[in-house]
C-alpha cells in the first residue's frame, strides 16, 4: 500500500490545532458506551479543484467551505475533488472549532503519479473527509478503500484509469463511520463496478456500524450504479443498504412517493440539471431535513442534511 498522504494530513492538522495531551500520557480508553441521540448536520461537496475555472482557485475554495462549517458545525462533510494545498488551509481554519481533516490524492493511472488540480503546487487531488472530534472520530481509523484498483473488470480497463478511492473515518465508541466516494466519470461499466466494490466495503468491512456517505457517482438515481448504494426497499433495481437524505419521500424507503407518484430515488438536482451527488446514512438514522444548497466555487452544489444520531 503507498503511503497515505491523508494520513500525514490529518496528523499535521491535528499537531497545529490540538490542545497537547496531558504529560501523563493517555488515559485508559473506556469501554464503548451509548451517546445520547442528538441532532447534528451533515453534508457533502464536490470541491471542483479539476474543473476549469474553478480548479484554478485559492484560498477563496476552502474559505467558502470553511464558512459554511463555522456556521453549521456539522458532524461530518464528505468532500470531492479537493486539492491538497486547500486541505491544508480546511485544517487550519477548522481546528479551533474542534476539526480533524483527511485528504488522499488519488493516482492518475495505476503505479502513479498523483492526480493534481488545475492550479499549481496543489499537491494532489482527491477525496476529502472533514470530521467533528467531540462526536469520537479517531484518525486512527482512516482508511483508504481503493475501489478502482479493486473493481472486478478486466486491468485493461482500469489501469489507465485515475484510481478511485472511497475514504471512511469511523467513531468506534458511536460505532459510526463516515466515507467519502467518487466514482470514475467517462467509463459506464468500470463505474458500476466501483461502485459494487464500495457496496462491498461498507456491507462487510463496517457492517454494524451506522454509516454517513457522502460523494459524487457521477450517474443518475436510478441508474445500477446507484443500485449499489440505495437500499433494497427503494425498488427500481436498488440492492444496496442506504437511505438517501435527499429523497423526494423523506424518510421513506419505499419505491414511489405517495404525493408524487413518482420513484423515491429522486432528489434535488446538484450538477446542471441533474442529481449526480448523494448523501446516504443508514437506514435507521432519522432525517429531519435535507437541502440542496448553492456554492460560488464550484460547479456542483452542497448538499446539507440534519439527522439524529
Amino acid at each position: 500500500m503507498r503511503l497515505a498522504f491523508a494520513g500525514a494530513l490529518a496528523l499535521l492538522a491535528t499537531a497545529l490545532v490540538t490542545v497537547p495531551a496531558s504529560a501523563d500520557g493517555p488515559a485508559e480508553v473506556a469501554a464503548p458506551t451509548q451517546a445520547a441521540p442528538a441532532q447534528y448536520q451533515i453534508g457533502t461537496l464536490n470541491m471542483a479543484g479539476g474543473n476549469a475555472e474553478h480548479g484554478t482557485k485559492g484560498d477563496e475554495a476552502p474559505e467558502a467551505l470553511a464558512r459554511s462549517v463555522r456556521d453549521r458545525m456539522p458532524a461530518v462533510v464528505a468532500f470531492q475533488e479537493g486539492c491538497g494545498d486547500w486541505t491544508f488551509a480546511l485544517g487550519n481554519k477548522l481546528g479551533a472549532q474542534g476539526y480533524d481533516v483527511f485528504m488522499s490524492p488519488v493516482l492518475q493511472r495505476a503505479g502513479g503519479p498523483d492526480a493534481e488540480c488545475r492550479h499549481p503546487n496543489s499537491s494532489g487531488f482527491g477525496n476529502g473527509l472533514i470530521t467533528r472530534k467531540d462526536i469520537g472520530f479517531d484518525p486512527d481509523t482512516y482508511r483508504e478503500h481503493e475501489l478502482t484498483r479493486n473493481a472486478a473488470v478486466d486491468p485493461a480497463r482500469k489501469d489507465l484509469k485515475e484510481q478511485r478511492e472511497m475514504l471512511c473515518v469511523s467513531a468506534p465508541a458511536r460505532q459510526l463511520v463516515a466515507c467519502s466516494v467518487h466514482l470514475t466519470h467517462d467509463d459506464r461499466t468500470l463505474r458500476i463496478a466501483e461502485a459494487a466494490e464500495a457496496r462491498r466495503v461498507l456491507a462487510f468491512e463496517y457492517a454494524g456500524y451506522t454509516q454517513l456517505v457522502g460523494g459524487d457517482l457521477n450517474d443518475d438515481p436510478l441508474s445500477a450504479v446507484a443500485d449499489q448504494f440505495y437500499d433494497s426497499g427503494y425498488g427500481f433495481g436498488a440492492r444496496g443498504g442506504l437511505k438517501e437524505s435527499d429523497s423526494i419521500c423523506g424518510n421513506e424507503i419505499t419505491p414511489l412517493s405517495n404525493i408524487y407518484r413518482a420513484p423515491c430515488r429522486l432528489g434535488e438536482r446538484t450538477h446542471g440539471s441533474g442529481k449526480i451527488d448523494y448523501l446516504f446514512v443508514s437506514p435507521q438514522v432519522h432525517v429531519r431535513w435535507a437541502d440542496a444548497t448553492s456554492a460560488n466555487h464550484s460547479d456542483h452544489v452542497p448538499l446539507w442534511a440534519e439527522v439524529t444520531l
